[in-house]
């Protein structure tokens, strides 16, 4: 009961201070909306990404008709490249500055080697950064474009049989349908600074020893804030993904099992939040401690960009990540999962076993240690 009643005012609270809660309550909605305007206004789908920068040497009409086949180029419907004329000089700015995804030259014998029935020897050159994402999406669409050219000019056409098959929930998947659940697992991170700025306050406010007094424990006091801020993060989920739906995502999977995910993460939140406030005498100095604790939770765990493997060692076949050690990089995995392929629990049973156990022991070591720093020093 002490537990609920300290749950309570901690939440009554939130209610009274509408400004910081508020921003509390809608920053995940907030990520979904900076995450629309970045990534979710493409209505010409990768066009926007995959630019390709054209300079067409070629002194017959070869070169002229390979740009319109490539302006033709589409997947799942949609443009796949924007294809643009420039020089060289431009051209490798664009590259540089990452505003294009690469460099085709058309020789001037582009036309005369395709008439010849050469099988096109001349020599047709891509320039790109080869370690770039956008320029290994665009080169595998212009080089089978320009293969598919090729054998249609030198009378060579003989389609491979192919059949495209998607995994289920993608095929239509965008970068803002891709982006939301790790921008989701970010919100509730954020959890971390509030825990460590409401435990800071009690502190400062002499609330903690007026609890004490009161023959409270420090479990009750801490169980209480955890219950709160499982609660808003119960509240965060739901606003944010309604958003995110307004604003065109769609996901196949269930709303109630990535707010569980959001809920038990929140654990994991709570505990980083009471290792900040042991160290912090202030607000200011718990916003901070807590934002240094935040962003390995959030940016390794693969929630806001891809991490390359880092694996320790494998037990029955599954190979253990580095990155395995954060209960954020399982919610991650398992809200992904859950919103964009529409798994239930049994298909994500690892990640949210790995959540929970993980959320908890981060929870237990920050009572452990607040409990001794801060809880026990006032006697």
């Amino acid at each position: 009961m002490k537990v609920l009643w300290v749950a309570r005012k901690s939440l009554r609270e939130a209610w009274r201070e509408p400004k910081l809660y508020g921003l509390l309550m809608l920053f995940p909605a907030m990520l979904v909306a900076v995450y629309y305007v970045a990534f979710g206004q493409t209505p010409q789908g990768l066009s926007q990404m995959l630019r390709v920068l054209v300079i067409n040497q070629d002194a017959g009409p070869a070169g002229e008709q390979l740009v319109a086949a490539l302006r033709a180029e589409r997947f799942d419907g949609r443009p796949v490249l924007d294809v643009a004329a420039a020089d060289l000089a431009s051209a490798e700015v664009a590259l540089r500055e990452r505003k294009a995804a690469l460099l085709l030259v058309l020789p001037a014998d582009f036309s005369q080697a395709l008439a010849a029935g050469q099988g096109a020897p001349a020599e047709v050159r891509m320039v790109g950064d080869q370690a770039s994402d956008s320029y290994v999406f665009a080169s595998s669409f212009v080089s089978s474009a320009i293969d598919a050219f090729t054998r249609r000019a030198t009378g060579w056409d003989r389609p491979l049989p192919l059949a495209v098959d998607f995994l289920r929930g993608t095929g239509t998947l965008s970068d803002l349908q891709f982006g939301i659940p790790g921008v989701l697992v970010f919100g509730v991170l954020f959890n971390t600074i509030s825990a460590a700025m409401v435990l800071v306050r009690e502190e400062v406010a002499g609330t903690l020893r007026r609890l004490k007094l009161s023959r409270a424990r420090g479990l009750d006091v801490i169980g209480g804030i955890a219950l709160a801020h499982l609660v808003l993060a119960a509240l965060q989920v739901p606003l944010a993904f309604g958003l995110a739906l307004l604003l065109g995502f769609r996901s196949p999977g269930s709303l109630l099992l990535a707010v569980a995910i959001g809920a038990v993460l929140s654990l994991a939140a709570t505990g980083m939040g009471l290792l900040a406030a042991c160290f912090a005498r202030s607000d200011g100095e718990a916003a901070n401690l807590g934002t240094l604790l935040l962003m390995p939770l959030a940016f390794l765990s693969g929630a806001v960009f891809p991490m390359p493997p880092l694996p320790l060692f494998t037990v029955a076949g599954r190979v253990i990540q580095l990155y395995d050690i954060l209960p954020s990089a399982h919610a991650a995995e398992a809200m992904r999962r859950v919103l964009i392929f529409g798994d239930g629990p049994a298909d994500v049973a690892y990640s949210l076993a790995g959540l929970v156990v993980l959320s908890l022991l981060y929870l237990a070591l920050g009572v452990a240690v607040y409990q001794r720093r801060k809880l026990n020093a006032m006697g």
